[in-house]
């Protein structure tokens, strides 16, 4: 309950009175009651989730608008893997969903995807979506937090900050252990639901603890996806712009002062997501049979190439038809052009300063 009224007190003072988010925090407590029955249930129902273990999970990291999603999705093609669709997320038990699968299409009206632009990022109920979004939807905890409201009167490098967007040091350390063991569990009830052995995982803010995820995960595949920085991090701040504007008209309901202080610690969040990778990967604290490194660049040039490298690694024999699927995808991407369109100077954003402050970006990935 506190953490819904500091939530509500933030929205308050950024955007003004809104009745739509207490109608949502009563839902979402009606909500997380009948997740944690459901889960228990399938303690009693489904033991065979106690005998699974995470084999191999697949983990695409990489900031957001880099062309995560799109991997995470083309990899559930190759039948060797599975992950989570949204209305999944939301229930992730598999009780849960035995009762509500039939009546999913039903509930789109209520779905949290219904403030995405589809030219920005297809998020229906039946889109497999990222593992981030899991955290915030159960706990109302981690960088989505922080990112789409406590941003907004934090100042970046604050305690408030390092907590809920990049957690370190020993204090960290529990917290950390509280949202693996809950993602495992859902990972689990995953596997055991769909009949797959292996989890993929899409996390923009695994990024900042890479090397964390592989003593959690020894046998771990990560896939790192890395795009130019001038058109990742606008994308990424006009897809978060785009989400509050349609819950909360961003532009016209605050002040000029608010808009800038949240732009730019974004923009921070951002550039902290590609430096913590980067001196993970620099130190050698992420193993070279661990991770594959991919750039936009080669998914959308030249996609069959990449993938005949991608899948060695992960281990993956994908499923018959995959092949001619591969062929055609690589005609269209080479062809596709994104609809989101952006601007930098509406996010306040300079090309120098990017360019400055990513420099190795472009010098160590070549994007």
């Amino acid at each position: 309950m506190l953490k819904y009224l500091r939530l509500y007190a933030t929205i308050l003072r950024t955007f003004g009175f809104r009745l739509r988010p207490l109608v949502t925090f009563c839902l979402k407590m009606l909500h997380s009651l009948f997740s944690w029955k459901t889960r228990g249930l399938d303690q009693l129902f489904f033991p065979a989730i106690r005998r699974t273990r995470i084999d191999r999970p697949v983990f695409i990291l990489g900031n957001p608008r880099s062309g995560t999603t799109f991997m995470h999705r083309f990899l559930l093609r190759t039948g060797g893997v599975c992950a989570f669709e949204l209305w999944e997320m939301i229930f992730p038990a598999i009780t849960a969903r035995r009762m509500l699968h039939r009546v999913v299409d039903r509930l789109t009206p209520l779905s949290p995807g219904r403030y995405h632009s589809s030219d920005a990022h297809e998020a229906g109920l039946r889109d497999v979506e990222t593992d981030d979004a899991m955290v915030f939807l159960h706990q109302v905890e981690g960088g989505f937090l922080w990112s789409y409201f406590l941003a907004w009167e934090d100042v970046w490098g604050s305690d408030l900050c390092r907590r809920y967007f990049y957690e370190q040091g020993d204090d960290a350390l529990p917290k950390q252990d509280a949202m693996f063991r809950f993602l495992e569990g859902c990972w689990k009830r995953n596997a055991v639901y769909k009949g797959r052995p292996r989890i993929a995982a899409k996390s923009s803010l695994f990024s900042l603890r890479t090397a964390d995820l592989v003593r959690r995960y020894p046998d771990c595949r990560i896939i790192y996806m890395v795009r130019d920085p001038l058109e990742a991090i606008p994308s990424g701040a006009s897809l978060l712009t785009g989400v509050l504007s349609r819950s909360y008209d961003v532009f016209n309901a605050t002040s000029q002062e608010r808009r800038a202080r949240w732009l730019e610690n974004l923009y921070q969040a951002s550039c902290r997501m590609y430096q913590a990778f980067h001196e993970a990967w620099k130190a050698d604290r992420i193993p070279e049979k661990n991770l594959r490194i991919v750039t936009y660049p080669q998914i959308m040039q030249d996609l069959s190439g990449t993938m005949s490298t991608l899948l060695p690694f992960l281990e993956i024999d994908p499923v018959p038809g995959f092949a001619a699927e591969l062929a055609r995808q690589d005609e269209v991407q080479k062809k596709r052009k994104s609809p989101h369109d952006y601007d930098l100077a509406r996010f306040g954003l300079d090309p120098d300063r990017i360019r400055r402050d990513l420099d190795y970006v472009y010098r160590d990935y070549g994007v």
